[in-house]
This record gives structure tokens, C-alpha cells and sequence, in this order.
């Protein structure tokens, strides 16, 4: 055995080192060994229902965003004490929709839309953060009750309200 060993050694070292590259090239290639997937949509279908009513509700007044991140709407100065502690509490959340400055992208609106899971304790306590994090920061958020369908005048009147306007 230990004859073969010493006469195969070189073609072993080879095909060990080839077998070794060709897992590499597999894995930086993305040949299915990431475990990721394309998800079939962003938003739910409830949330889809919402954002064509909110479409003809703002026209071409804003830019609406979808399942925006909390943490690249807010932000934590740099002064403050316990900056990561804060921005960890806002990572990992997001927003329904934002409203932005046609312009300029200025964030102008947040909305949640709320359906029957806010019912329950964990996220009313997650809304009252966000809530509160929201009003600090000085960006308004809006909440809307998910529903069945909606008034895209009604809801140009809810945002108007929130914004300050008419």
C-alpha cells in the first residue's frame, strides 16, 4: 500500500487540489450552494392592494417606497451615548411604505399598514417603539387599518392631515 501511495502521491495531490478548485469555483459562482431564493413578491398581497390605492392617492406628488428599512430612514447621531445600542433597535424593522420628496428623496411620510397581528402584545409594544422613534426623530408615520379595499381620496386626505396640510 504504501508503495502505490508513494508512486500515486502526485496524481492524489492533483486531483485533491482540482477537486478542491472546482468546489471553490461552485461556491463564488453562486451554483446553489448560497442558500438563497428570489422571493416571489415584496409585499404581501394585502400591501399590494394598499399601494395601488396609495398610487393614485399621491400621483406624482411623492415617491413611494416599499418595506423600507427603519435604520435608512432614521438615523442615530454620532454623539449619542450608546449610538449601536439604539441602532440595533432599528435595524432589523421597517416600514410599510415612505412617502419621499419627488426631488430630492427626502423621506416626508412613513405608513404601517396594520392588519390583525398588531393585535397582539409583542407588537403593540413594537409599535409603541416605533411610534415614539418616529415622533423623536420628527418624521410623521401614519398608521392604516389593513382592509378589503380603500379610497384613494380618503387617503390623500389622511396623508395631507398627517403631513399638516389642507
Amino acid at each position: 500500500m504504501i508503495e502505490l501511495l508513494d508512486k500515486y502521491w502526485p496524481m492524489l495531490l492533483v486531483l485533491a487540489m482540482l477537486a478542491a478548485f472546482i468546489w471553490l469555483v461552485r461556491m463564488y459562482a453562486g451554483r446553489g450552494r448560497l442558500p438563497y431564493a428570489v422571493r416571489e413578491r415584496i409585499v404581501t398581497k394585502a400591501e399590494l392592494r394598499f399601494y395601488r390605492a396609495l398610487q393614485k392617492a399621491v400621483a406624482a406628488d411623492f415617491e413611494i417606497f416599499a418595506m423600507v428599512r427603519i435604520a435608512d430612514v432614521l438615523t442615530v447621531p454620532p454623539q449619542v451615548s450608546q449610538r449601536r445600542k439604539w441602532m440595533g433597535k432599528i435595524l432589523a424593522k421597517h416600514v410599510d411604505f415612505v412617502l419621499c420628496d419627488p426631488e430630492s428623496l427626502a423621506p416626508l411620510l412613513a405608513i404601517e399598514l396594520d392588519d390583525s397581528s398588531h393585535d397582539r402584545p409583542d407588537r403593540k409594544e413594537r409599535d409603541e417603539f416605533v411610534d415614539h422613534a418616529f415622533e423623536s426623530a420628527g418624521l410623521p408615520l401614519l398608521r392604516i387599518r389593513n382592509g378589503s379595499s380603500y379610497d384613494p381620496g380618503a387617503l390623500r386626505q389622511l396623508i395631507d392631515e398627517r403631513l399638516g396640510g389642507d
